[in-house]
Protein backbone atom coordinates (compact mmCIF):
# COMPACT_ATOMS: atom_id res chain seq x y z
CA UNK A 1 0.00 0.00 0.00
CA UNK A 2 2.83 2.58 0.86
CA UNK A 3 4.57 1.76 -2.76
CA UNK A 4 1.41 2.85 -4.26
CA UNK A 5 1.28 6.03 -2.28
CA UNK A 6 4.81 6.33 -2.93
CA UNK A 7 4.26 6.54 -6.80
CA UNK A 8 1.07 8.63 -6.44
CA UNK A 9 2.89 11.26 -4.23
CA UNK A 10 6.71 10.70 -7.09
CA UNK A 11 4.21 11.82 -9.76
CA UNK A 12 2.51 14.87 -8.31
CA UNK A 13 6.03 15.82 -7.72
CA UNK A 14 7.33 15.77 -10.94
CA UNK A 15 4.19 17.30 -12.19
CA UNK A 16 4.96 20.38 -9.37
CA UNK A 17 8.74 20.32 -10.89
CA UNK A 18 7.51 20.25 -14.10
CA UNK A 19 5.10 22.86 -13.58
CA UNK A 20 7.99 25.46 -11.56
CA UNK A 21 11.24 24.55 -13.58
CA UNK A 22 12.48 26.76 -16.13
CA UNK A 23 15.00 25.62 -18.99
CA UNK A 24 17.65 27.73 -19.86
CA UNK A 25 18.75 27.02 -23.15
CA UNK A 26 22.24 27.15 -24.06
CA UNK A 27 24.36 28.87 -26.80
CA UNK A 28 27.63 27.85 -27.99
CA UNK A 29 28.05 31.49 -28.37
CA UNK A 30 27.85 32.03 -24.82
CA UNK A 31 30.18 30.98 -21.57
CA UNK A 32 28.34 30.78 -18.69
CA UNK A 33 30.40 31.31 -15.98
CA UNK A 34 28.41 31.58 -12.34
CA UNK A 35 24.62 31.25 -12.37
CA UNK A 36 23.17 32.66 -8.75
CA UNK A 37 26.09 33.28 -7.49
CA UNK A 38 27.34 29.90 -7.95
CA UNK A 39 30.41 29.19 -10.59
CA UNK A 40 29.74 26.90 -13.46
CA UNK A 41 32.25 24.90 -14.83
CA UNK A 42 33.10 24.32 -18.36
CA UNK A 43 33.85 20.52 -18.43
CA UNK A 44 30.60 20.36 -16.48
CA UNK A 45 28.61 22.47 -19.23
CA UNK A 46 30.10 20.44 -22.05
CA UNK A 47 27.06 18.53 -24.31
CA UNK A 48 24.33 20.20 -22.06
CA UNK A 49 21.30 21.54 -24.05
CA UNK A 50 20.08 23.42 -21.77
CA UNK A 51 20.29 24.05 -17.38
CA UNK A 52 16.99 23.36 -15.37
CA UNK A 53 16.37 26.44 -13.10
CA UNK A 54 13.61 27.07 -10.67
CA UNK A 55 11.09 29.37 -11.61
CA UNK A 56 12.11 32.23 -9.78
CA UNK A 57 14.84 35.02 -10.02
CA UNK A 58 18.12 34.35 -10.84
CA UNK A 59 21.63 35.95 -12.38
CA UNK A 60 23.60 34.95 -15.06
CA UNK A 61 27.63 35.94 -15.12
CA UNK A 62 28.49 35.25 -18.98
CA UNK A 63 30.78 35.81 -22.00
CA UNK A 64 30.70 35.68 -25.94
CA UNK A 65 32.47 34.13 -27.47
CA UNK A 66 32.78 33.53 -31.14
CA UNK A 67 34.89 33.99 -34.01
CA UNK A 68 35.03 37.15 -36.00
CA UNK A 69 35.72 35.51 -39.43
CA UNK A 70 36.28 39.19 -41.49
CA UNK A 71 38.51 40.43 -38.49
CA UNK A 72 41.76 40.45 -37.43
CA UNK A 73 41.52 38.67 -34.01
CA UNK A 74 40.32 35.14 -34.56
CA UNK A 75 38.07 34.90 -31.59
CA UNK A 76 36.03 37.61 -30.09
CA UNK A 77 35.23 37.27 -25.85
CA UNK A 78 33.38 39.77 -24.96
CA UNK A 79 33.08 41.39 -21.56
CA UNK A 80 31.97 39.23 -18.61
CA UNK A 81 28.66 40.38 -18.63
CA UNK A 82 25.66 40.48 -15.85
CA UNK A 83 21.70 39.78 -16.62
CA UNK A 84 19.20 39.33 -13.71
CA UNK A 85 15.59 38.20 -14.65
CA UNK A 86 12.42 37.00 -12.55
CA UNK A 87 11.66 33.50 -14.68
CA UNK A 88 8.06 33.15 -13.52
CA UNK A 89 6.20 30.67 -14.92
CA UNK A 90 8.47 30.65 -18.34
CA UNK A 91 9.00 27.02 -19.72
CA UNK A 92 12.44 28.11 -21.15
CA UNK A 93 14.92 31.27 -21.82
CA UNK A 94 17.20 31.59 -24.41
CA UNK A 95 19.95 33.88 -25.54
CA UNK A 96 19.45 36.01 -28.58
CA UNK A 97 22.67 37.94 -29.93
CA UNK A 98 22.82 40.64 -32.16
CA UNK A 99 25.31 40.12 -35.25
CA UNK A 100 28.44 39.38 -34.83
CA UNK A 101 30.82 39.09 -37.93
CA UNK A 102 33.48 41.53 -37.51
CA UNK A 103 35.56 43.76 -35.20
CA UNK A 104 33.06 47.16 -35.76
CA UNK A 105 29.86 44.84 -34.50
CA UNK A 106 32.01 43.51 -31.74
CA UNK A 107 32.85 47.09 -30.61
CA UNK A 108 29.17 47.73 -30.79
CA UNK A 109 27.80 45.24 -28.83
CA UNK A 110 30.71 46.05 -26.33
CA UNK A 111 29.11 49.03 -25.63
CA UNK A 112 25.37 48.19 -26.18
CA UNK A 113 24.79 45.30 -24.83
CA UNK A 114 22.20 44.23 -27.28
CA UNK A 115 21.56 41.18 -26.80
CA UNK A 116 18.05 39.55 -25.99
CA UNK A 117 16.32 36.93 -22.88
CA UNK A 118 13.06 35.85 -24.88
CA UNK A 119 10.37 33.44 -23.56
CA UNK A 120 9.46 30.02 -25.07
CA UNK A 121 7.03 32.65 -27.18
CA UNK A 122 10.15 34.63 -28.64
CA UNK A 123 8.95 37.78 -26.26
CA UNK A 124 11.15 39.54 -24.25
CA UNK A 125 11.84 39.27 -20.92
CA UNK A 126 12.65 42.50 -18.75
CA UNK A 127 16.49 42.33 -17.30
CA UNK A 128 18.54 44.41 -15.17
CA UNK A 129 22.23 44.47 -17.31
CA UNK A 130 25.26 45.29 -16.30
CA UNK A 131 29.39 44.35 -16.97
CA UNK A 132 31.59 42.99 -14.12
CA UNK A 133 34.71 45.22 -14.63
CA UNK A 134 36.99 43.46 -12.35
CA UNK A 135 36.99 40.19 -14.18
CA UNK A 136 40.12 38.55 -15.41
CA UNK A 137 39.12 36.02 -18.20
CA UNK A 138 42.46 34.72 -17.22
CA UNK A 139 41.23 33.56 -13.84
CA UNK A 140 37.85 32.46 -13.98
CA UNK A 141 38.12 30.66 -10.77
CA UNK A 142 37.89 33.51 -8.87
CA UNK A 143 34.51 34.62 -10.40
CA UNK A 144 32.63 33.52 -8.14
CA UNK A 145 34.03 35.47 -5.53
CA UNK A 146 33.82 38.68 -7.82
CA UNK A 147 30.53 37.88 -7.99
CA UNK A 148 29.54 37.88 -4.45
CA UNK A 149 31.51 40.64 -3.96
CA UNK A 150 29.30 42.24 -6.57
CA UNK A 151 26.38 41.07 -4.97
CA UNK A 152 26.99 43.10 -1.80
CA UNK A 153 27.96 46.24 -3.86
CA UNK A 154 24.21 47.80 -4.85
CA UNK A 155 24.88 47.88 -8.08
CA UNK A 156 22.46 47.95 -10.57
CA UNK A 157 21.98 43.86 -11.17
CA UNK A 158 22.94 43.12 -7.83
CA UNK A 159 21.10 40.10 -5.60
CA UNK A 160 22.23 40.44 -2.35
CA UNK A 161 20.76 37.14 -1.43
CA UNK A 162 23.17 35.13 -4.25
CA UNK A 163 25.80 36.70 -2.07
CA UNK A 164 24.20 35.28 0.86
CA UNK A 165 24.32 31.68 -0.85
CA UNK A 166 27.90 32.17 -1.94
CA UNK A 167 28.97 32.52 1.94
CA UNK A 168 26.51 30.05 3.02
CA UNK A 169 27.69 27.04 0.62
CA UNK A 170 29.34 24.82 2.83
CA UNK A 171 26.55 25.03 5.40
CA UNK A 172 24.25 23.95 2.44
CA UNK A 173 26.50 21.15 1.15
CA UNK A 174 26.30 19.85 5.24
CA UNK A 175 22.83 19.67 4.75
CA UNK A 176 22.61 18.14 1.54
CA UNK A 177 20.01 20.59 -0.03
CA UNK A 178 18.99 19.87 -3.49
CA UNK A 179 20.62 22.30 -5.96
CA UNK A 180 18.19 24.54 -7.90
CA UNK A 181 20.41 24.25 -10.79
CA UNK A 182 20.34 20.98 -12.56
CA UNK A 183 21.90 19.95 -16.37
CA UNK A 184 19.59 18.24 -18.66
CA UNK A 185 21.94 15.76 -19.91
CA UNK A 186 20.24 13.99 -16.58
CA UNK A 187 17.07 12.38 -16.91
CA UNK A 188 14.13 15.38 -17.33
CA UNK A 189 12.13 13.55 -14.60
CA UNK A 190 15.07 13.95 -12.24
CA UNK A 191 16.80 17.29 -12.59
CA UNK A 192 13.56 19.02 -12.48
CA UNK A 193 12.76 16.99 -9.35
CA UNK A 194 16.10 17.97 -7.91
CA UNK A 195 15.20 21.63 -8.29
CA UNK A 196 12.30 21.10 -6.23
CA UNK A 197 12.26 21.19 -2.34
CA UNK A 198 9.77 18.83 -1.67
CA UNK A 199 11.04 15.96 -3.19
CA UNK A 200 13.59 16.07 -0.15
CA UNK A 201 10.69 15.58 2.44
CA UNK A 202 9.43 12.86 -0.11
CA UNK A 203 12.59 10.91 0.41
CA UNK A 204 12.52 11.73 4.36
CA UNK A 205 9.18 10.27 4.18
CA UNK A 206 9.92 6.77 2.13
CA UNK A 207 12.01 4.87 4.17
CA UNK A 208 12.44 1.23 4.60
CA UNK A 209 10.79 -0.12 7.33
CA UNK A 210 13.98 -1.18 9.41
CA UNK A 211 15.03 2.13 8.94
CA UNK A 212 12.15 3.49 10.08
CA UNK A 213 12.11 1.46 13.25
CA UNK A 214 15.40 2.02 14.46
CA UNK A 215 14.28 6.06 14.07
CA UNK A 216 11.33 5.17 15.93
Amino acid sequence: MKVCHALVALASLSLMASASATSLKLSPDVDVLVIDGKQMSGAILKGADSLELDGGQHQILFQVSKNLHNGVTPMYHSPALIVTFNAKSNRSVSFILPKLSNETEAAQFNQQMNYQLVDDQGRQIPTQRDVLNMFNPVHTADAEKMMMTYNLSGARAAVPSFAKGATDKKSVLARGTPSQISITYLHPLWTRLAANTSFEQFLLWFKLPGEQEQTS
